[in-house]
């Protein structure tokens, strides 16, 4: 008989979630239109090819590793608005807009109608989620203006010759990637001109834009170099993913500004860290071992589409799962591509792979504080490893 007893409840403690959202352009139709006062038409007309924005909401986890979580689906509270020279207008689905209300692109509009120059259309936003572990409201804002450029005169064109996402394959793609961007005014190149500046950012997992400015800033472990109009990034140190974007200024008289203005030119590229289908298999061992074996000694590979891959460790763990005689289950009994293992008469031997993921910086568990080695360099080891 217990002579004393105590009970607690214990529950997780959960953080706040961090909202993030982005404006994103859906389709190949541009946010930006041109006005021909010669023949009174714009390019593109949105009452016959109309754009689609998205905007795309996630809750952030600081707690966690993954990716943010997109929400869209349970947005409450969504509203998009019309402002017009200062005048702001409740939108609902019609004859100039049609918003999608349900599913995974909850809150996405279509704009069937086109702005103007002198009094652009601004599109405004809002929604809000419930986190149901705290009962959290996240408020998600965001806006789009749509310019409209007089095409009388060649308007600015800037490109990157990296496209909208690119799947980067760590073990067979080139680790340093360039990206270039080009200012074209209808003909002709002007990227080099005097009277053009270059801006290159970093999206943040909340959406935010981090400049870019030398390649020495606090989050630049992926830069290699920055100049002008060319971006040059290792992407080993990216993680699952980036998205960077370059903005581009032109200005025919006067002088250049300091940052640009919303009707600059923009351009962005999202490179994602991709491992396509893999297998593993291994050698060394035979299926009747000689009496008296004690360890035995397999070598583990891996193969892609291209082959077998060569210094698999590199990318990859090697986890060897071993199964004895009257075992219910599986266990772990060696790590690595060339292991030895301790030899059981009827023995089960299994081969796992697992992805060591990208570069990170290390920390120390104690503070918190970057590690370095003894001449300051900043250390960095797989995610996985």
């Amino acid at each position: 008989m217990a002579l004393a007893s105590k009970k607690k409840s214990l529950n997780i403690n959960y953080r706040p979630l961090q909202a993030s959202i982005s404006m994103q352009v859906v389709t190949s139709v541009p946010d930006r239109q041109f006005y021909s006062a010669m023949d009174k038409s714009f390019t593109p007309d949105y009452t016959l090819t109309p754009l689609t924005l998205f905007p795309r909401c996630a809750a952030v986890d600081v707690d966690s590793t993954s990716a943010a979580k997109a929400i869209n689906s349970e947005l409450t509270n969504m509203k998009w608005y019309e402002r017009i020279g200062g005048v702001q207008k409740l939108i609902s689905s019609g004859t100039d807009y049609v918003i999608t209300q349900t599913g995974e692109n909850k809150g996405q509009i279509q704009v069937k109608k086109n702005s103007s120059i002198a009094n652009p259309i601004t599109l405004e936003f809002s929604a809000e989620y419930v986190d149901a572990r705290t009962n959290q409201v996240l408020k998600y804002t965001a806006s789009k203006v749509i310019i409209v450029s007089d095409s009388s005169s060649p308007q600015p064109v800037l490109s990157l010759d990296s496209p909208d996402t690119v799947q980067w394959y760590p073990v067979r793609d080139v680790l340093q990637q360039t990206i270039t961007a080009r200012l074209m005014a209808g003909n002709r190149d002007i990227t080099d001109d005097e009277r053009v500046k270059f801006w290159w950012y970093r999206v943040l997992s909340t959406g935010a834009l981090e400049q870019i400015v030398d390649g020495n800033g606090d989050n630049d472990w992926e830069v290699v170099s920055v100049n002008r109009n060319v971006l040059v990034i290792d992407r080993d140190f990216i993680g699952d993913e980036q998205a960077y974007i370059c903005k581009a200024a032109y200005r025919e008289t006067g002088s250049l500004p300091s940052s640009p203005d919303t009707f600059d030119q923009i351009a962005s590229t999202r490179i994602v860290r991709y491992i396509p289908r893999l297998e593993c298999d291994f050698k060394g061992v035979v299926t009747g071992c000689p009496a008296g074996t004690s360890y035995i000694y397999p070598q583990g590979y891996v193969r892609d589409s291209k082959g077998v891959i060569q210094n698999p460790e590199e990318w990859f763990k090697f986890i060897w799962m071993g199964k004895n005689p009257g075992s219910s289950s599986y266990s772990q009994v060696a790590e690595g591509a060339n292991p030895s293992i301790r030899f059981v008469e009827g023995m089960l031997l299994d081969l796992q792979i697992e992805d060591r993921g990208a570069q990170a910086i290390l920390i120390d568990d104690k503070d918190n504080s970057v590690l370095t080695d003894t001449e300051g360099n900043i250390l960095f080891d797989r995610i996985n490893n």
